[in-house]
């Protein structure tokens, strides 16, 4: 026992060390500092060990697959959720070592999620979960996230309550039945009118107007031209649920729902209280690399310039001052010029760290201190009682080999800071 045991650390450790050594070869040898893999999810399940990860099986290609795992320390680009049947692709380190087993496993820094053929249905459910205008029946699944409007849990029962659905595929029956992915609670309970109409009327165009408010501020009013040329107002307030995080901007691509039964005044273009607004994705490109001190990726393949629209930001959402130079990104871009290497102004940079907190360096250093003097008497006690774990054996491999790919070599950035002293 003691010599699988120390077998595996002395694996790791020459693995490190190894990756210690040729750490100053990196900055030049072109190669990019992450690699990506991308695919349909076929199926998401918790880690046995570790109560933060996720792993989201990948349908990569024709007989093909591959785990992604996912923590909290996951990068979400575009901050779409993860669902059965959404595309992603996930970018992990490039120089992580990888154990060779089948379906592969990845440690996502980053993911980007596209869920395009996913469909909205905003509308009143009855007690047997059908719409209103009797097209759509709801299954209930174990899987499907209900929330309300401001993302909490919705425990309560659904029926007789305004929906917003989120579904991909459904029945040909009538109605349809579908097994949502997500379901958005808008309302409380009403008791339904007999008309079998919707409670909900959509519009779908493409931003040509944006007006702020002057007696709120808050409130904005949006004008959407329709293929044919047809035109429609919609407001937008804190009310109106998004169902992204999407910029809506002149020449963005909106739907907005409206509550259908309330009494308007017939003018043109027709004005609307948005309820629910969905803003479609442009198609976007997603780059993630070290970027050295003139913007120009590891891999020598793009080149930022960093204009006065774009948006950069930390992992966690907070604001970043300056340029990103020196530093891993995750970049959203659209147009690029045909130059050696391509040059683009992307539309958002995320800064692949957490922002920094001055004010709390000192104590989380003495939390850290407080852990590493923990941790020495804890490896002391493992290393005295190695002769009775050999029950744990399995475990302790499990939790090395999660150890590795959550971290990359976790040993790696130990050996780094002792070998400056």
């Amino acid at each position: 026992m003691k010599k699988v045991i120390s077998l595996i650390l002395t694996v790791i450790i020459v693995l490190s060390s190894t990756s210690f050594v040729f750490a100053a070869e990196k900055d030049s040898d072109n190669r990019s500092r992450f690699n990506s893999v991308s695919g349909t999810v076929k199926e998401i399940k918790k880690s046995e060990t570790d109560e933060d990860a996720l792993y989201v099986l990948l349908e990569t290609g024709k007989d093909s697959e591959a785990y992604l795992i996912i923590n909290k320390e996951t990068c979400f680009i575009n901050d779409e959720e993860i669902f059965i049947g959404s595309k992603v692709t996930g970018f992990y380190d490039a120089d992580a070592m990888m154990i060779m087993i089948y379906p592969p496993q990845y440690a996502a820094i980053a993911v980007w999620v596209s869920n395009e053929e996913q469909n909205i249905k905003v509308d009143l459910f009855d007690k047997n979960l059908v719409s209103a205008d009797n097209t759509l029946k709801l299954i209930m699944d174990k899987d499907t996230k209900i929330v309300t409007k401001d993302g909490k849990e919705f425990k309560d029962d659904l029926a007789n309550r305004k929906l917003a659905v989120f579904y991909r595929s459904a029945t040909k029956s009538i109605p349809a039945q579908t097994r949502p992915d997500k379901i958005v609670v808008l309302s409380e309970p009403i008791i339904p009118d007999e008309d079998k109409n919707s409670y909900f009327g959509s519009f779908k165009g493409t931003v040509t107007d944006i007006e702020i408010l002057k007696e709120d501020k808050n409130i904005k009013r949006i004008t959407l031209t329709d293929k044919d040329g047809l035109e429609a107002k919609f407001t937008i307030t804190d009310d109106t649920y998004l169902t992204n995080n999407e910029k809506i901007a002149i020449g963005s691509v909106v739907t907005g729902y409206y509550d259908a039964k309330v009494f308007r005044i017939m003018i043109y273009p027709p004005q609307y209280e948005a309820v629910v607004l969905n803003i479609e994705r442009p198609d976007y490109k997603v780059k993630a690399d070290y970027f050295d001190n003139k913007l120009i990726s590891a891999d020598k393949s793009l080149k930022l310039n960093i204009g006065n629209d774009t948006e950069i930001i930390y992992m966690d959402g907070a604001k970043y001052s300056g340029k990103p130079v020196n530093s891993n990104l995750a970049v959203i871009y659209d147009k690029v010029n045909e130059s050696m290497p391509a040059q683009t102004e992307p539309v958002k940079v995320i800064v692949l760290e957490k922002s920094k907190s001055n004010d709390k360096t000192e104590s989380k250093n003495d939390s850290l201190k407080a852990k590493l003097d923990e941790w020495k008497k804890l490896t002391e006690e493992l290393f005295k009682n190695l002769d009775k774990l050999s029950d744990f054996k399995e475990n302790l491999f499990k939790f090395i080999s999660e150890l590795i790919y959550k971290h990359g070599n976790p040993l790696s950035d130990v050996l780094k800071i002792l070998g400056r002293n």
